[in-house]
């Protein structure tokens, strides 16, 4: 484990208890049958878990979705338009440091060398260290998803409301006593969802994202989850490549996709940064692609009671 860090582990979260989570931080969740949905983009929806399946004949969508639409995958023998591709790790528990690649392991080696973790429980504590991080990540890549936590009130506002939840592994990269990075992931059932990182400009070359990567999957390991879901792909290839690098996998799905023609004449016109995100996820990958067969009993979203 982290050096100095009993409490970092892994404790689930239902379903349910995450999208109630994730709607006190803002994010727009609703119910329809047994799926929860999350508006993604303005009247754009998928799953709130990214790898449930979802049978298109089966279910009620977000009434919403009319105006812009609706992306899923969707379960085996069920009808399907597209496909969905997903960075993942996989065979969590058999991660060690000396199973990766010679050059890999010793960049991870350089980033331990360089940083400690420490689990962050309160806001307070949190705050103290991160906005400045933030500021120094914002600065450097213009990061466009809830800029306005570039304003110090609201980034007070999210932070109160990050730890909200006690089962949410908020996990700092420490140089020198100092806070150098953030990553933030929790588990949801069997999949961890490694949600949130930002570091500054000058731990990056010091391998602090090679080194909380190594925390997260050391820390899962000892967990009983099956995937680390590591985000969509995102069109930019120096970006998707970069999880490839450092032995991400991509999984392919059967999906269904549905687009008000409008809203995407809109976006190929005006969201291009969006329009090209979505053509990643969708697009056919080059056939040497490593890509893991997916235990279906892990990514069906459950049936949740309310």
């Amino acid at each position: 484990m982290p050096r100095g860090n009993e409490q970092m582990r892994y404790q689930r979260m239902s379903l349910q208890d995450y999208a109630l989570y994730q709607r006190s931080l803002g994010l727009k969740v609703e119910k329809r049958n047994d799926v929860w949905w999350a508006e993604v983009r303005p009247f754009f929806f998928r799953p709130l878990i990214p790898l449930a399946e979802v049978d298109p004949e089966a279910t009620r969508y977000p009434r919403q979705s009319l105006i812009g639409g609706f992306l899923h995958a969707v379960p085996p023998a069920a009808k399907t338009n597209a496909q969905m591709n997903f960075f993942v790790y996989d065979d969590l528990q058999r991660y060690s440091l000396d199973q990766l690649k010679a050059k890999h392991r010793h960049i991870t080696r350089k980033g331990i060398r360089n940083f400690e973790a420490r689990r962050l429980t309160e806001a307070g504590q949190f705050i103290n260290g991160a906005y400045e991080v933030y500021l120094s990540f914002y600065a450097r890549t213009r990061y466009q998803y809830k800029k306005e936590r570039f304003d110090r009130a609201c980034f007070i506002d999210w932070s109160e409301k990050l730890f909200g939840d006690n089962r949410v592994l908020v996990v700092g990269a420490y140089r020198m006593g100092k806070l150098a990075a953030i990553d933030v992931s929790c588990q949801v059932e069997e999949l961890i969802i490694d949600e949130i990182f930002f570091s500054d400009r000058e731990s990056l070359d010091l391998k602090v994202t090679d080194f909380l990567l190594h925390t997260i999957r050391e820390t899962a390991a000892s967990s009983d989850a099956a995937y680390i879901f590591r985000g969509l792909p995102s069109g930019h290839r120096t970006l998707d490549e970069s999880k490839l690098i450092r032995g991400c996998k991509v999984m392919r799905k059967p999906a269904m996709l549905w687009i008000n023609p409008l809203a995407l004449y809109t976006a190929k016109l005006f969201m291009k940064k969006c329009y090209k995100k979505l053509v990643g996820i969708t697009s056919i990958l080059p056939e040497n692609v490593h890509l893991p067969e997916p235990q279906r009993d892990v990514v069906r979203q459950k049936r949740t009671q309310c």
